[in-house]
């Protein structure tokens, strides 16, 4: 082979394995992404490897990406369905109210639309609250559940005092300019962004409201997580354990309320056994 066409030759192989090994970004992969309408949104997912479906939410004001290091390994054994929730990511928005109901109600009308009867369902945060909605109202569903630093109540029983104050006070007018260009420059929704970020903020500010008697009647095998630094007061996450008929309990040791990135490998492990593990 003439040395030249060597070259060209080897440039090409060399350009298609970078593009090969370009990594994968979860939450604006076209090759995974789709769309459905469920109530009065379009609600964006992706879709990743096969098995028994696992649904993946993240928490307020996050996206589909917040939760990459648990696609990247559990789609090695289910079938991970990752979704932004409304009003966030690529999903849009409305003009309802956000709630934890309204948002149980959108993934469930989504499992409709894959035709899929029960799936197990992990939720980080204000995701692990759409859960337990999810698993009270729709408990056919619900197969097992993951909840990772979720409240059941707003109230300072499960929030810092000092947090809830800071959401009280909290409006994007009162942010400063910089802050304010910064969100919506980084929204795919510019022109609702102030609006939604309100909107998020009041949902955690006002939302949940299950009830103790609520949660004894959720069946679904349940696994609550948090981090032994969360932002949820411990005794609250203690409370949700002891509150769910079929539950148990995994504070992570070292970690905070951002325990699905900062400690994913120890994480993982613990939740793949809990979904792996056979009913006794």
């Amino acid at each position: 082979m003439p040395k030249l066409a060597f070259i060209f030759c080897l440039t090409l192989l060399t350009a298609s394995a970078a593009v090969a090994q370009q990594p994968i970004v979860y939450g604006a992969n076209p090759e995974a992404g789709h769309y459905v309408h469920v109530n009065d949104i379009r609600l964006y997912y992706e879709v990743y490897g096969n098995g028994h479906p696992l649904l993946l939410m993240h928490g307020n004001g996050g996206w589909i990406n917040d939760l990459r290091f648990q696609i990247a390994e559990f789609a090695k054994y289910f079938k991970v369905i990752a979704v932004d929730s409304r009003a966030q990511g690529l999903s849009t928005d409305s003009d309802q109210e956000l709630s934890f109901s309204l948002m149980a109600s959108d993934v469930d009308q989504l499992l409709d639309s894959l035709n899929i009867d029960s799936a197990y369902v992990l939720g980080w945060s204000d995701g692990g609250i759409i859960g337990l909605e999810l698993a009270l109202k729709y408990p056919e569903k619900v197969a097992k559940l993951i909840t990772v630093g979720a409240n059941y109540v707003p109230d300072s029983t499960a929030l810092p005092a000092k947090m809830i104050e800071e959401m009280r006070n909290s409006s994007f007018a009162k942010l400063d300019s910089a802050t304010q260009h910064d969100i919506i420059v980084h929204s795919h929704f510019p022109e609702r962004a102030g609006l939604i970020f309100d909107k998020l903020n009041r949902l955690d500010l006002l939302h949940p409201h299950i009830t103790l008697e609520q949660l004894h009647s959720i069946t679904a095998p349940t696994l609550v997580m948090a981090g032994d630094h969360d932002i949820i007061i411990a005794t609250h996450t203690l409370s949700l354990f002891h509150a769910l008929p079929h539950s148990e309990l995994c504070i992570v040791p070292g970690a905070s309320h951002g325990l699905l990135l900062t400690r994913a490998p120890l994480a993982n492990e613990i939740i793949k056994n809990f979904l792996l593990k056979e009913k006794k």
